[in-house]
């Protein structure tokens, strides 16, 4: 009897061992999954947005310290996910033809599921900005996103260049911004005094380069589009390389040389960087008309654009 019910005993505890392992498999199945499913919806931002936006806030703040470079790193990501999220869960037809593989368009996530993940990273948006210094520009970028993509002003070429434009100098002004600094009661008088007359002297130059960068986006953004053209028709998206097929190429082939001298005279960057500058932004601008004009191709000639566009952080 005795024996029987050791027996029992070890039975169950096996039992217990065998389900605690199963309930620790699939949870982190869906660990892996939830991931897998993030990552695909920022999956074609992470060059042309987490990565150009990040660099540019820890070299606009000249903070190096690895936790606040994470902290700007992982704000940018936040904001930029919400964004994708909210863009991919708008309209699947375009993602159907242009992205078959994006979360939604392949049935990794339900729509419904998609759009209570949208809002439920606007709150998280705000709340960790509040929280990081950055609640203005995750404000403003938070209404640029619902006016691009709920409010659909995406759809014309004026307002879907304008709102890129708010939405990456938003980017910027946030990933500047998003780190916690040391409070002002914990700093000497001196050492405020200091950061005051380096605010104020900065002040202007920061403001310069926000509005020089809004510039280039709001007149330039358009190379992103040239890639989309077949998904973007199928919608009814009235984008310039849509409406201009010929002319937009041209354009912005001449515009993105064009702002990459300007850019170096106004950063008075030195003779190295100031060529490389340059040499990236023909390289860039050449791409659109020379060669095929095919979906590959106009996917690497928009990933030269931000190549060029993230030079210019480096001063």
């Amino acid at each position: 009897m005795f024996l029987l019910q050791k027996l029992s005993s070890s039975l169950r505890l096996a039992d217990v061992r065998i389900a605690l392992y199963d309930i620790g498999e699939e949870f982190a199945v869906a660990i892996y999954h939830a991931m897998h499913v993030v990552y695909l919806f920022t999956k074609t931002d992470i060059m042309t947005t987490l990565i150009p936006n990040t660099a540019f806030g820890i070299v606009a703040a000249g903070d190096f310290h690895p936790g606040r470079m994470l902290q700007r790193l992982t704000w940018v990501w936040v904001h930029c996910l919400q964004f994708c999220v909210s863009n991919q869960s708008i309209d699947t037809s375009e993602d159907k033809k242009n992205h078959p593989w994006r979360p939604i368009s392949s049935g990794q996530i339900s729509w419904p599921a998609a759009r209570y993940l949208r809002w439920m990273l606007l709150v998280l948006s705000l709340s960790l900005s509040a929280s990081w210094g950055a609640f203005t520009p995750s404000f403003t970028l938070s209404l640029a996103t619902i006016a691009y993509n709920e409010l659909g002003l995406s759809k014309k070429w004026f307002t879907r260049n304008a709102l890129n434009a708010i939405g990456y100098t938003s980017f910027c002004v946030g990933a500047t911004n998003a780190a916690h600094a040391m409070p002002a009661f914990q700093k000497s008088q001196r050492a405020r005094l200091l950061d005051v007359h380096r605010n104020r002297s900065a002040g202007a130059s920061s403001l310069a380069i926000h509005v020089v960068n809004a510039l280039i986006i709001m007149t330039t953004i358009q190379a992103q589009d040239f890639k989309d053209v077949e998904g973007d028709a199928a919608i009814g998206r009235e984008t310039l390389p849509i409406l201009y097929p010929d002319a937009s190429r041209v354009v912005t082939a001449a515009l993105i040389p064009i702002w990459s001298v300007l850019v170096t005279r106004l950063w008075t960057m030195d003779g190295v960087l100031s060529v490389s500058t340059v040499l990236v932004g023909c390289a860039a601008g050449l791409s659109f008309i020379v060669g095929p004009r095919t979906r590959a191709s106009d996917e690497r000639s928009y990933k030269l654009y931000n190549v060029r566009w993230s030079s210019s952080y480096i001063r």
